[in-house]
């Protein structure tokens, strides 16, 4: 089976690591031994037309061992194809010089993906370019199966059909890293999470109304008044979130466990505003989001089973603000600053080791991860 590419997103991750400033050695990250087995498919998940015994067969089959996660396709569909080219096809028993006419086709495309080739072997496998349906991988808000249909006309009249049935994750299921067995390592996927960073939601707009106006400053200016000016309008965020009674909520679950797959349940901003609840990264993208509107340059911490905020204090860089988000609505601005600084030390010291990434956002949008796209709650 045709695994993903990973060495155009390895550039993307270092990309990352490297711009936050902090030396990170990302890629010992990465040779990590997997817990589980391979991902690869173990098995063809296939319904045939019967044939005659000298007819050709058509297999069809999907990555993650026929699951799809629409979090991985949203994110980098635009930035590396090989994440969305996930359907591999598979002909067995073709003539040779042949014409042979391939349509796939699922509820979850825009329109069936139909190509003719000419066989030169009498074997023949690829990865079509799905032309996907982008806004109903948005709306899969929990875990359902869908069914992909193969069927192939050869130009001497004979045909084959088979159909195959893929798991469907849900928008909110964050791929946080995969297991590539071309390489027998796992890959940080962890950049995944700067496209649920929104900052252009609209209701990040009445955030920063409230602020405005409780807080005593004039405007939100990011860096224009240097590095005094940061903490105070970071502050500013930090007092109107927790006057909105933001709680926290360690809600971190998936829909299931598949092998070679590490993801976590998060919310977009609306539904942790909605909700009045955040677990860890969701309160962390609500603050990058806001963080970012407002032109501070935020960074996404991961630590083995938490993650925290840093935003810097000069727009090129410069130190490193922590905050630990999870204090919203039991500490003060301080105590949640204190917290985050000292985290952020202790990441900075074991960064590069398993289980900790950073994600730096601007550094993200310059590589092509964008927001993924606001959607009413319902």
């Amino acid at each position: 089976m045709n695994q993903f590419s990973f060495k155009r997103f390895l550039v993307l991750v270092l990309l990352i690591a490297l711009g936050a400033g902090i030396g990170i050695g990302i890629q010992h990250y990465f040779f990590l031994k997997p817990a589980s087995q391979d991902l690869a498919v173990t098995e063809l998940s296939q319904v045939y037309v019967p044939q005659a015994d000298n007819s050709f067969i058509c297999e069809g089959e999907s990555t993650f061992s026929n699951n799809l996660y629409p979090s991985l396709m949203l994110s980098f569909g635009a930035v590396a194809p090989e994440f969305v080219k996930c359907i591999t096809v598979h002909l067995k028993n073709v003539e040779q010089g042949q014409k042979y006419q391939i349509k796939v086709s699922s509820h979850l495309f825009q329109v069936a993906f139909i190509k003719t080739i000419v066989m030169e072997n009498s074997e023949f496998s690829f990865t079509p370019e799905i032309p996907w349906n982008y806004t109903a991988l948005r709306s899969v808000n929990q875990l359902r199966p869908e069914t992909i249909v193969i069927s192939v006309i050869a130009s001497s009249g004979k045909t084959a059909q088979a159909s195959f049935a893929v798991m469907i994750h849900p928008i909110n299921e964050v791929v946080s890293k995969v297991y590539d067995s071309d390489t027998n390592q796992w890959q940080d996927t962890s950049i995944c999470f700067a496209a649920y960073v929104n900052e252009n939601h609209p209701l990040i707009n009445g955030i920063i109304q409230d602020a405005v106006a409780k807080s005593g400053i004039a405007r939100f200016s990011g860096y224009e008044f240097g590095s005094k000016t940061v903490k105070e309008q970071i502050q500013a965020v930090w007092d109107t979130l927790a006057s909105r009674r933001l709680n926290y909520v360690d809600l971190a679950t998936t829909s299931s466990q598949v092998s070679g797959v590490s993801s976590q349940y998060v919310r977009f901003i609306d539904q942790s505003l909605k909700d009045q609840g955040a677990n860890c990264v969701d309160a962390s993208i609500l603050f990058a989001s806001i963080f970012r509107r407002i032109g501070l340059r935020s960074v996404l911490f991961f630590i083995p089973g938490h993650c925290f905020v840093g935003v810097y204090d000069t727009e090129k860089g410069g130190q490193l603000i922590g905050l630990e988000t999870t204090l919203l609505s039991s500490a003060s601005f301080s105590d949640a600053v204190i917290a985050g600084d000292r985290e952020m030390g202790m990441a900075l010291e074991t960064m590069g080791q398993s289980g900790y990434s950073s994600v730096d956002i601007s550094l993200a949008r310059d590589s092509g991860v964008q927001p993924i796209e606001f959607e009413s709650t319902p």
